[in-house]
């Protein structure tokens, strides 16, 4: 298993910056830089903490976090996502590194497919293919009102079946799905996902909790924030590790109230170390 701490272009404690050291990967959130679907800087950040922590394998680029789903960047200009994904090439040989673009989705498979998504997708990933750059989709709670049996993302994944097109699973992401359509968590689970697809097409796994049984209304106090127990983290990981999930990228992505020390991530941090160890 790999753990990778997430950061932003916010400053951040010593703390933080000490795991960074060590740590093989990490995950950078980017924000609007002008207007929403603009392009976004992520040469300068990611080129930044390559050159600060030279241990750095692998990085993840994640889009702002509004507005900037797959579909509508294909719907304002294709050439956005193109561009992205040359410079991404460019960047990894250079540095040497294995870099992930993580995109959301908010369509299912049936839209793809009818719209002719999924064809212009592929052709995109051709600029890709054979290299250390990979494109994640990550599985998204407005998805759960759309196709209430299936995870979307990992549908996607599944028929497009391209080596450079991978998932993201984010845990509390499923939770809130679950939370929505009042169902049983692990039962849903258990009908969504299963081992083969999971170990196949699942390359990172976004972790973190989600409380009082919310995480859609509270979003802030509820949403993503670190497991309140050990014991809480030891099942949350239990049926990820019964996915065959234990050799995936785990970035903790943890939502707090300062984001300077980040002291709910480093410690969720910590609590997965133990847990992983036993």
């Amino acid at each position: 298993m790999k753990i990778y701490p997430k950061i932003s272009c916010q400053e951040y404690g010593k703390e933080m910056e000490e795991v960074l050291k060590k740590s093989e990967g990490i995950e950078i959130q980017f924000f609007d830089e002008k207007n929403i679907t603009e392009p976004f800087n992520f040469k300068k950040e990611v080129k930044k903490n390559k050159k600060k922590y030279p241990n750095l394998r692998e990085i993840t680029v994640h889009p702002p976090l509004k507005d900037y789903n797959l579909e509508i960047i294909f719907l304002k200009d294709e050439n956005i996502f193109r561009k992205q994904l040359k410079q991404l090439v460019k960047l990894s040989k250079s540095l040497n590194i294995t870099i992930n673009l993580i995109y959301h989705t908010h369509i299912p498979l049936k839209e793809y497919i009818s719209t002719n998504l999924d064809k212009r997708l592929c052709k995109c990933l051709k600029i890709i293919e054979g290299s250390n750059v990979y494109v994640l989709i990550e599985n998204l709670i407005a998805n759960s009102l759309v196709e209430k049996n299936e995870c979307t993302a990992l549908e996607i994944c599944k028929y497009i079946n391209h080596p450079n097109l991978r998932m993201c699973l984010d845990t509390t992401h499923i939770h809130c799905k679950a939370n929505i359509l009042k169902k049983d968590y692990y039962e849903m689970v258990k009908n969504e996902l299963n081992k083969q697809d999971c170990e196949k097409y699942v390359k990172q796994i976004h972790f973190a909790a989600t409380l009082k049984n919310d995480g859609y209304i509270d979003i802030k106090g509820t949403h993503g924030r670190k497991h309140e127990s050990i014991e809480d983290v030891k099942e949350e990981y239990k049926w990820l590790e019964e996915l065959g999930l234990r050799d995936k990228i785990f970035v903790t992505e943890v939502s707090e109230e300062d984001y300077y020390s980040r002291k709910d991530q480093l410690e969720e941090i910590k609590m997965l170390e133990e847990v992983v160890s036993l």
